[in-house]
């Protein structure tokens, strides 16, 4: 009886469960409209003009001087850019003269409206970020010697890598933006600055009376001239050490330097600070959530101030304290370099030759690797990747724990949004729409395009590694842009992709990179640009017109770039090398003699690090590096831990749901952007900054935070970027007429006065005596040459 009584309940039961999950999409989609209807109206007027003259003019202009500088950004020997945040005020005031200025008719067609400021916001958002093929154009051509590489491949190679995610975006709009499900939260922010300056004058009847534009100017001046302290006159404020200051340069202590000490080569930084911005920038402390903030820096101190000590002191690795035992400091922790058997640092060119089956392909130097394996590298650098690989499987799993219900839920009401579409859908369907045609030939030429500048353009990808690199990003880019349009989080491939191109391809360090950057970017870029078409769809900027901007600013990006990277490294000039495996060219670009000078602040890190990179994917390959007789095998235990760590937070949240475990993000307390060879004086002052702004100032001067915050954080940003400029330009492009300013306490050849004394004052002589067009020959120095 009980059987029969089960059986017949189950058509009911079944019934009730649709029932409960059709209420439950409908509570998600309320849900979605809450958080959309906070900063996005109801309402479209769609006479408001948008492709215009104006916002073409302003959009270009603005992303042509963005993508320019923060080209030059990426020599830096920390990460700096100024955000496209900037250009949201900046062509504001700048859109209002045009239209007053302006004759009416086709250059002025009325009053300047957010849909021409949202135009112009994509346009510089699609240019403001140089193209990922940057570093395998300056790594191939110009760090690798390379030298029949063509600009014209380096040119088509970053259009291909910039548009090749672009068909992709433009195939899957109606599943990532249409729904309304796909919130993409990232626009939010953006679309209530425009919404704040469209509206009534922000600077009347209020209580902080004064605009936004005006403060933005105020603060941003402001910064220019402090920056100039921190980045030439005393650059001691922006690498304050203070176990260094009570250690005072004992030659005896290395613990002291291991832990105080934050230069390229030195120590983990342990509670040293800075007070220059441009240290902080890539934080983005004000603009990114406290409790994000919070968990990476958690994770920063865990594994820089106490994992990486430990194994170091340990030698958890393989001699991991005699890698660098020659240098200054007698060790060498913060480096991304690659070491031989003995810990001697070793220079990237050694470990490629030419093909001589191909011109064109670079493989590895099996000689020179013979001679020296194991390949070692820093303790420092070997964690990194260890998190990199904890990362890739955390995320997905802290995903599918935490948003897995929400995701599917919202994927069903996703499909049901196909057939029924909302409120923002049909307010955009009064717009000519994209043609699937427009997307599919961007696709089809940029693939063949692909195919050709990596079989015959110099990087030595094969055809079929073009084509894998599409279907990675094919079978990728819908449940990931899924994932980031819900939650707010992208999982990378980049590692994941030279894992597999590196057991495919082993030994060839140029076709490594280039599947690297074309699958990474295929999934990054269109991501990147489904993110903005969510912004065109929620301020309803007309498809065709967004499709245009976006397509030509990303072109026009590619080529800038480009042009201004290589413009930058020839304009330092050469100077002639006896033929070697180092100089293979027989001469030296004056470039990288600026990258062998830390201290300056130019240092080429993140090129140094994508090379690095490429010599332990491309040419020794992981087969070899992180097989089970290297030395790194025990990183792929990152594999393993990513699985099980999300599963303890998320369990103690369910058994204790009124605690903090809800707010502990294993992906982002492991995510560890350990920048090695950047200055790691930045591991304190950026949250110092975010819980000022983002918990004191946003708790008790609410309204002051909600009106300045974002733009104090963009004026920082713009100040900084301009005074950063100028600098490189007067004082440092002249690689053979540096104009340091002159040594003082707070301007010594260490910064941060880590080292001895003595070193210090060499370190000092060898700055200043090569300075102004002199030549500082060390061996007629007799302080330094005893």
């Amino acid at each position: 009886m009980a059987d029969y009584e089960m059986k017949a309940t189950e058509p009911e039961f079944d019934d009730k469960m649709q029932s409960v999950d059709a209420q439950n999409d409908d509570d998600y989609i309320d849900e979605i409209y809450e958080i959309i209807d906070a900063v996005v109206p109801r309402t479209d007027d769609p006479t408001l003009p948008a492709n215009t003259f104006r916002a073409w003019f302003l959009g270009l202009v603005f992303g042509v001087l963005i993508c320019a500088a923060n080209t030059i950004f990426t020599f830096r020997s920390n990460s700096f850019s100024i955000t496209p945040f900037v250009t949201v005020l900046l062509a504001y005031p700048c859109g209002l003269i045009m239209a007053k200025v302006l004759p009416y008719g086709a250059l002025n067609p009325g009053p300047f409206n957010y849909k021409e400021h949202a135009l112009i916001y994509v346009m510089t958002s699609c240019m403001a970020s140089p193209p990922y093929a940057l570093y395998n154009i300056i790594g191939q051509k110009y760090q690798l010697y390379q030298t029949d590489l063509s600009l014209v491949s380096g040119f088509g190679f970053a259009i291909v890598t910039q548009c090749f995610g672009y068909g992709f975006a433009g195939l899957t709009r109606r599943y990532l933006v249409r729904p309304a499900a796909m919130i993409w939260p990232s626009n939010l922010a953006t679309i209530a600055m425009l919404n704040s300056l469209h509206g009534t004058d922000d600077g009347q009847g209020s209580r902080y009376p004064m605009t936004r534009f005006k403060f933005f100017w105020l603060v941003s001046s402001a910064m220019f001239f402090y920056q100039l302290l921190p980045s030439y006159v005393m650059p001691m404020i922006g690498a304050l050490s203070v176990i260094c200051w009570f250690t005072n340069n004992k030659t005896d202590n290395k613990m002291a330097l291991v832990l105080g000490s934050t230069s390229y080569g030195g120590g983990v930084g342990l509670l040293s600070f800075t007070l220059d911005w441009s240290l902080c920038n890539v934080y983005a402390p004000i603009t990114t959530p406290l409790w994000a903030m919070m968990n990476q820096f958690l994770g920063l101190w865990l594994f820089m101030w106490i994992v990486t000590p430990i194994l170091w002191y340990t030698e958890a690795f393989y001699k991991d304290q005699s890698i660098g035992s020659t240098s200054e400091y007698g060790f060498t922790i913060n480096s991304p370099s690659t070491f031989n058997k003995n810990g001697k640092r070793i220079a990237n060119t050694k470990f490629v030759i030419r093909s001589p089956d191909d011109r064109n392909s670079l493989i590895l130097n099996q000689t020179f690797y013979d001679e020296n394996k194991p390949i070692l590298i820093t303790t420092y650098f070997a964690l990194e990747y260890a998190n990199s690989f904890i990362v890739f499987v955390a995320a997905l799993v802290h995903v599918g724990l935490w948003y897995g219900k929400d995701i599917w839920h919202r994927f069903r009401a996703t499909l049901k949004d196909l057939d029924r579409d909302d409120i923002h859908a049909t307010l955009m369907d009064a717009y000519p729409e994209v043609p699937d045609w427009w997307f599919i030939v961007v696709l089809g030429l940029t693939t063949i395009l692909g195919i050709v500048v990596c079989q015959w353009g110099g990087f030595d990808l094969p055809w079929w590694g073009t084509i894998l690199a599409m279907l990675l990003a094919l079978v990728s880019i819908i449940p990931i842009g899924t994932i980031q349009a819900i939650s707010g989080q992208q999982i990378g491939l980049n590692v994941m992709s030279e894992f597999l191109i590196g057991l495919l391809l082993p030994g060839r360090i140029s076709a490594v990179m280039a599947f690297k950057t074309f699958s990474y970017m295929a999934m990054y870029q269109g991501l990147f640009l489904v993110a903005d078409m969510k912004l065109g769809h929620y301020l309803k900027v007309p498809p065709r017109a967004m499709f245009l901007a976006q397509l030509v600013s990303t072109i026009l990006g590619a080529v800038v770039s480009t042009g201004s990277a290589a413009l930058i490294y020839e304009s330092f000039g050469k100077i002639d090398k006896p033929v070697s495996p180092q100089f293979p060219a027989g001469f030296q670009w004056l470039m990288q003699v600026q990258g062998d000078d830390p201290a300056s602040g130019w240092s080429s890190n993140g090129y140094n690090t994508f090379l690095s990179a490429g010599a332990i994917w491309g040419a020794i390959a992981p087969a070899r590096f992180f097989g089970p007789e290297s030395p790194y095998f025990k990183t792929l235990l990152g594999f393993a831990v990513g699985g099980i760590l999300p599963v303890i937070p998320w369990y103690l949240h369910k058994v204790q749901p009124n605690s903090f475990w809800h707010l502990v993000n294993i992906p982002l307390i492991f995510i560890f952007p350990a920048a090695a060879g950047s200055r790691r004086s930045d591991l304190i002052t950026p949250l110092i900054i975010a819980v000022i702004v983002n918990y004191f100032v946003k708790k008790y001067r609410n309204t002051w935070w909600k009106k300045y915050a974002y733009v104090m954080s963009a004026a920082f940003d713009s100040g900084t970027g301009v005074m950063l400029l100028i600098l490189f330009f007067m004082v440092q492009f002249n690689a053979k007429f540096q104009m340091p300013f002159p040594a003082w306490f707070m301007n010594s050849g260490d910064v941060e006065r880590c080292l001895p004394d003595a070193a210090l004052t060499c370190m000092e002589h060898a700055t200043m005596g090569a300075a102004y067009g002199n030549e500082y020959l060390a061996e007629q120095d007799p302080t330094c040459n005893a």
